[in-house]
């Protein structure tokens, strides 16, 4: 522990240059101004001139038809300093053809000092400078289109919801987009096609949000001014974007299909080849509907799981990241799954994608196939589907899911879910439920507060009665303030089938509370301290379960680094005792009764942007009726640009009158990018529970947006039982071609 500690205090201690307010403004082109608060003087409107010939995306303004298109250049810093011009003059241009729409970014800067670490396609641009964009086609104030771009080129795109509150960064769109740095600073090309996008053609007018974000000081300027009390990517107080007209999606027809040929390997046995084809139908029913036919669908280029070491006595949460499932998915939210704020929303998820192909174990099993329609039309917001899995030695399973929201008032609606299916093999279950968001980003003026509400019922052949659940949650998410306020009951006998439930039979009231100025003074951007708790019984009302968790100080520093104290208080009663730790012939056991516990934990982390960066983890204090010590490290290291190491080391060691032990998880990236659309990924995992080492390696070439190749390799390596050393027990390979076909 002490090298690790010496090893992290190196790395934070490298030169940081905290940029003041003393340094901003200082434009390449002309001066702008006195430094004064200009939020009166920005347009929020922008004509997008059509085109006959489009430009050519090569990340280089450099043809005439950018001089001939309007632009903005009033941008405006959420952050830092709230309402100053942003420190560095953009420009952005927009115009548009029959078939795409585009954006030309000039951002000045000194190309030293530019952030650009990243060049591979959707990685994480957040430590990284980057532009990025939001278009509500819909122009209703709820829903928006997302992507970014960095200065090497590297391209990312989301699904935006709940006006913000709700963000799917896995959703992945076919859009190009290319940058250049050059002597004053970096300049940036996308062409989304309007294929990709949902929208009325009659519609003239978008909502338009556009964002430039400069690491070095932490800097996020927008256009048109956005304040501290929105969400980071809130679309009602999206700018307009004017002058659409003649946009076409064609057919509103993509065909993706896939073939895949590949080798099974088990250790002492024969490889197994394999060779398989199928693919998926994708076709817009109305303008802002679309419908997807999915056939033999295969995961093979999907990430592997990061393994986790479950301490408590429920399961585990992991997310989802299977594209088929990933795309459309803002429309199947439900409840209080829709905020992503929310920490207690992962008590009830009544669909959850990942029971449908993967068995318990998180395995694959076979799809299919299966039918999703997910959209807009007018004031319903849809999502339905219906798929088939087979599970090896088992009959297929079905899986149905619907969901219908009707939207009320500028940001508020109520909506009805309805599920079919039970991924348990046990019984069969549906279940069916009402829910309603009332919000608004108006509040005193400038603030959010939402009220959520939902009531659920389901029916399990097996069980009667006390099968319901319902919840309501207020919040009210803004910077300087942020509070939250909520409760929910989860009977004993409520399952939902094709969900995610850890814990039935509780009532939990929860709550936070938080202030974070912002004193732009001494290095600090922001200094936080808050408080919450959550309270859960049973339901008779007998406590099962309080937390109370103090955070006197979490402070983000101009420069990226962050630190982070707090300090909780725990009580549980068990009516039953429960194995933490099971290995062997070793079990560790905490027997029922009640226990109270206090921990505390100190996080530490040097800014993601830099070259060399660590972050370090450490937690301390009384676990039930003994001691317990987690440690989690992380390092990085970027080797110029095409090349990055990365190590994440969890240790818990756990000491009760039972018995002690220690879990450790070692996770390990190394990844090559040869350019935007080739990279080479690996990713190296191992537990002292299972002691197997788990290895993917994954080769991506897109060819072009939606044709790509695919190269993945799997491996799990163990110690051989009859030598001391590990072999690989079980591997597959998959080469995998991917092909759309847009009409």
């Amino acid at each position: 522990m002490n090298k690790i500690l010496i090893i992290f205090i190196s790395i934070s201690l490298l030169p940081v240059t905290l940029t003041g307010s003393n340094n901003f403004s200082k434009f390449k082109d002309g001066d702008p101004g006195p430094k004064t608060n200009r939020f009166s003087a920005t347009k929020t409107s922008l004509k997008a001139v059509k085109v006959s010939t489009p430009p050519k995306i090569d990340g280089r303004l450099d043809e005439d038809i950018w001089q001939q298109v309007e632009f903005v250049d009033e941008f405006f810093q959420r952050q830092p300093n709230t309402g100053d011009p942003v420190s560095e003059k953009t420009i952005v241009y927009v115009c548009y053809s029959d078939k795409e729409i585009y954006f030309g970014f000039r951002c000045y800067d000194d190309p030293k000092r530019i952030t650009a670490k990243e060049l591979k396609r959707d990685i994480s641009l957040g430590n990284d400078d980057r532009v990025q964009v939001i278009i509500d086609t819909f122009q209703d104030g709820r829903n928006g289109f997302w992507f970014q771009i960095g200065p090497r080129g590297s391209i990312g795109d989301a699904l935006v919801s709940e006006n913000g509150a709700a963000f799917n960064k896995q959703w992945d769109g076919l859009f190009e987009g290319k940058a250049h740095i050059h002597d004053e600073g970096w300049d940036a090309e996308i062409a989304i096609p309007f294929k990709t996008l949902r929208f009325h053609p009659d519609q003239t007018e978008w909502g338009l949000k556009l964002i430039r974000n400069i690491m070095r000081n932490q800097e996020k300027a927008y256009w048109p001014v956005a304040n501290l009390d929105s969400y980071t990517f809130q679309i009602s107080d999206a700018g307009t974007l004017t002058g659409l007209e003649g946009m076409s999606q064609g057919l509103g027809l993509d065909i993706r299909p896939y073939g895949l040929i590949g080798v099974n390997g088990l250790h002492g046995e024969k490889s197994e080849l394999i060779a398989n084809i199928g693919g998926d139908i994708f076709y817009q029913v109305s303008p802002g509907l679309s419908a997807a036919l999915t056939i033999n669908t295969d995961f093979a280029q999907t990430e592997v799981d990061s393994r986790q070491v479950n301490l408590t006595r429920f399961n585990l949460f992991f997310p989802e990241k299977r594209g088929f499932f990933l795309d459309g998915a803002n429309y199947f939210n439900y409840g209080f799954n829709g905020d992503d704020r929310n920490r207690s929303g992962r008590r009830m998820i009544p669909f959850f994608s990942r029971n449908i192909g993967l068995d318990e174990d998180r395995n694959p099993i076979p799809v299919i196939g299966g039918l999703k329609i997910a959209g807009q039309a007018g004031k319903w917001s849809i999502g339905a589907l219906n798929i088939t899995d087979k599970p090896d030695n088992e009959d297929p399973r079905n899986f149905t899911v619907a969901r219908v929201t009707r939207l009320v008032g500028e940001q508020s609606y109520v909506g009805f879910i309805g599920t079919k299916g039970n991924a348990t093999g046990a019984p069969g279950n549906w279940l069916t439920g009402l829910d309603t968001r009332i919000a608004t980003s108006k509040f005193q003026s400038d603030n959010n507060l939402a009220l959520t509400a939902f009531a659920t019922k389901s029916h399990t052949d097996s069980l009667e009665g006390k099968d319901y659940s319902y919840g309501a949650d207020i919040s009210y998410p803004n910077d300087f303030i942020e509070v939250r306020l909520g409760h929910q009951v989860i009977a004993e006998n409520f399952r939902a089938g094709i969900g995610f439930v850890p814990r039935i039979g509780i009532k939990e009231t929860y709550g936070r509370f938080s202030i974070g100025p912002r004193p732009n003074n001494w290095g600090i951007m922001k200094i936080t301290s808050g408080i919450s708790g959550n309270y859960i019984t049973d339901m008779k009302f007998n406590l099962l379960t309080r937390e109370w968790r103090f955070e006197p100080v979490e402070i983000e520093f101009l420069s990226g680094e962050q630190t982070e104290f707090a300090i909780s208080d725990t009580y549980e009663y068990l009516d039953e005792s429960f194995n933490i730790y099971e290995k062997g012939e070793k079990i560790i056991t905490i027997d029922s009764g009640e226990y109270n516990f206090t921990g505390y934990s100190l996080e530490l982390s040097s800014a993601k942007r830099r070259n060399l960066w660590a972050a370090l983890e450490f937690s301390w204090g009384s676990f039930f009726d003994g001691s317990r010590q987690d440690y989690v490290f992380q390092i990085g290291w970027k080797i110029g640009i095409p090349f990055f190491l990365g190590m994440e080391y969890e240790q818990n060691n756990v000491d009760l009158p039972d018995g002690d032990c220690i879990t450790k998880v070692y996770r390990m990236n190394g990844d090559i990018y040869f350019s935007p659309d080739i990279s080479l990924s690996n990713f190296i995992q191992y537990d002292n529970l299972s002691e197997d080492w788990g290895w993917q390696s994954r080769l991506r070439w897109i060819l072009k947006p939606g044709n790509e190749l695919l190269f993945v390799w799997n491996s799990i390596a163990n110690q051989y039982l009859e030598r001391d050393r590990f072999v690989i027990a079980e591997n597959t390979v998959r080469f995998k071609v991917n092909y759309n076909f847009r009409f």
